[in-house]
């Protein structure tokens, strides 16, 4: 019988001391035998329990123990505490807990990213793929046609470099490949060319653009080049989600030592439930209206990398049918 459960090892331990208590009162008949008994009894009772301890708790415990610093990948191991025990493997399991949820996650993610990117370039192939077969099958001679579905072809084309862009660009974010030129720049200057850059694609939807700086500075400290991209995008965003009519803002506030950013729009709005989704590369609140509108489906997964680059948190609060307001702060110039 195996002695591996709390019951087993009371009765082993209670048989033996029984014995042991047994032979020392046979064998004792005075006063001086009954001291050594005792004391011989005393003795052995500790080296049971010794011997118990040690093979059926401490060594099984030291082995445990002894995993729990290979995966922490720790060879300093200290003399086993037993009162230390609990709260350390607690904490390997929470950590290994977090390390799975973190696991699936990403598995999960994964398996979504590749099907949203199979399916973004998927519609220009397949675009590219009809206007080429109209042109073999007869449509080359047709001096209309061949020019429109090369025209439309080449749309696609570029539908597709942009995507593919758009990818490498998160993906040297994401890698810290693509280090930051922090420097002193005019910010005011840099949000009012993203402006002239847009101000023809918000004529056409009849959506105006205006600059305010309240701050009492113009020159904060960033990357020049990835923070104008960051105002295309939140910009181009707001047009494409724009009221007929309505209104772009972008907005500069004093905040001590920074400066609070801000591009708001009184468009179509999200929903309070697609906002922590929002900034998810090929996320799209519309579907249908953003593949109409274009665009490439990873703007805001950019802005994102590129603000979180630069130590801070890009913000956005928005009601359905009101507008939506984008916020981030850049420290002022040293």
């Amino acid at each position: 019988m195996k002695i591996n459960t709390p019951i087993r090892i009371a009765i082993f331990l209670s048989i033996v001391i029984f014995a042991f208590a047994t032979i020392i009162f046979f064998i004792s008949d005075d006063t001086l035998n009954i001291f050594y008994s005792l004391f011989l009894f005393f003795l052995s009772t500790i080296g049971l329990i010794y011997y118990v301890v040690k093979t059926f708790f401490h060594e099984k415990i030291k082995v445990i123990y002894k995993n729990i610093y290979k995966f922490k990948n720790t060879s300093n191991i200290q003399d086993l505490d037993i009162e230390t025990v609990e709260k350390e493997v607690k904490e390997w399991m929470d950590l290994k807990e977090d390390e799975l949820r973190k696991m699936q996650k990403d598995e999960n993610y994964r398996r979504e990213f590749i099907g949203n990117v199979s399916h973004e370039l998927k519609t220009p192939i397949f675009n590219i793929q009809g206007y080429i077969q109209t042109l073999l099958e007869g449509g080359i001679d047709d001096s209309e046609v061949n020019l429109k579905y090369l025209s439309r072809a080449n749309k696609s084309v570029d539908r597709m470099i942009n995507i593919v862009e758009d990818l490498e660009v998160i993906s040297k974010l994401e890698t810290d490949k693509e280090e930051l030129l922090i420097n002193k720049f005019d910010i005011s200057l840099v949000a009012s060319e993203a402006i002239d850059q847009l101000e023809m694609k918000a004529n056409k939807s009849n959506i105006s653009l205006v600059f305010s700086n309240e701050s009492s500075t113009d020159f904060v400290m960033g990357d020049r080049n990835k923070i104008q991209q960051v105002f295309m995008n939140l910009i181009s965003n707001s047009i494409k989600y724009g009221k007929d009519g309505g209104e772009t803002r972008v907005r500069f506030f004093d905040m001590e030592d920074n400066m609070m950013i801000e591009i708001a729009d009184d468009g179509i709005g999200i929903e309070k439930h697609a906002l922590p989704r929002l900034f998810e590369r090929f996320y799209r609140v519309d579907k249908n209206r953003s593949r109409d509108i274009g665009g490439t489906g990873l703007g805001l997964a950019i802005v994102k990398h590129i603000i979180e680059a630069h130590d801070q948190t890009i913000n956005v609060r928005s009601t359905k049918d009101i507008g939506s307001t984008f916020s981030f702060i850049l420290e002022k110039e040293k």
